[in-house]
């Protein structure tokens, strides 16, 4: 949906997913750390408030996934259409990162989820392995 909102034609958007598809399996260890170090940053831990926490996790996907995305969309565009259309990959980060507010935080719960399910501590837990909180 995304994609054809973007301007991609079929040839476009199954480029894009494909790409998508191969980029995700890759960045999807970069964008958790990615994530832990947002909750790092911005001194956010699992005793912060729901509101502070999710706004940790649109920052992090929209600081990491909206550009990667962008990716997506200027290789399904130029795959489709023999040349980048800048436009395009501007239209399709704009409205990846207007819906993100409902997409950022229900991924972030999603893969604390999954964490959890494997054992593994949450971001915001995650983020202060090895070290202790600033008491100050």
């Amino acid at each position: 949906m995304l994609d054809y909102s973007a301007g991609l034609n079929a040839a476009g958007i199954l480029a894009s997913r494909t790409y998508a598809t191969a980029m995700n399996s890759v960045v999807g260890g970069p964008y958790g750390w990615w994530r832990e170090k947002a909750f790092k940053i911005t001194n956010t831990n699992e005793e912060s408030g729901k509101v502070r926490k999710t706004l940790v996790d649109l920052l992090a996907f929209n600081s990491f996934q909206v550009p990667m995305y962008a990716t997506a969309i200027a290789v399904g565009s130029l795959i489709s259409e023999g040349s980048i259309d800048w436009e395009k990959v501007r239209d399709g980060a704009t409205n990846l990162a207007v819906i993100s507010p409902l997409i950022g935080p229900t991924m972030g719960w999603y893969l604390d989820g999954f964490r959890r399910l494997f054992g593994i501590k949450s971001a915001a837990e995650g983020a202060y392995r090895g070290s202790k909180p600033d008491d100050s």
